[in-house]
């Protein structure tokens, strides 16, 4: 969501480089914005429809709502699978379009676990359309455990980024105290 506020601006008004920050953490944190702010509408593309599928996931595995209301569970699984498409279709052109976050790793990581998630989300719809449900359902949660995956990977190469960062610049002072010592 803070994503999306600060890019709709962007949109709208055009991209403007940040000011400077003093602040080593918040520049970081700066450059990160400043990154996602120079591909607003790719970064739009696919945050926006993200936001959806994992707010759309949970409802699409419980069997009171599949047993109880199937015409909302399949116009609902229309809607997941058509966001899902995007955000796979979008990550793996960020994948190649953007400076990754975390490097070639990262991009690697993006692309292998984007083409596994398409091909997860297109094997779900081949065996709901030959009315193998249980092989489709098998083939949904794949999809949306990756989709999970990759959403919190980004994060987590986010913290160990900044966690990197922070105690190099411990390390560094650290190193510093012992030459003045000695």
């Amino acid at each position: 969501m803070r994503r999306m506020v600060h890019l709709v601006p962007v949109v709208i008004g055009g991209y403007r480089p940040p000011a400077a920050a003093a602040n080593p953490a918040v520049a970081q944190f700066a450059a990160l914005d400043d990154l996602f702010a120079r591909y607003p509408i790719l970064t739009l593309v696919h945050i926006v429809p993200g936001l959806l599928f994992m707010l759309l996931g949970p409802w699409q595995f419980s069997a009171t709502i599949r047993t109880r209301h199937l015409r909302w569970h399949r116009w609902n699984g229309r809607i997941f699978v058509c966001c899902g498409v995007v955000i796979g279709v979008s990550a793996l052109v960020m994948s190649f379009g953007m400076p990754a976050i975390g490097g070639v790793n990262q991009a690697a990581a993006t692309t292998l676990f984007g083409a596994f998630f398409l091909l997860a989300l297109g094997k779900a719809v081949w065996h709901i359309r030959r009315k193998e449900v249980a092989r489709h359902r098998e083939w949904m949660i794949r999809a949306f455990a990756v989709g999970l995956a990759v959403a919190t990977f980004t994060l987590q190469l986010m913290a160990a980024e900044a966690w990197i960062r922070w105690t190099a610049g411990e390390r560094k002072m650290e190193i510093g105290k012992e030459g003045i010592e000695s």
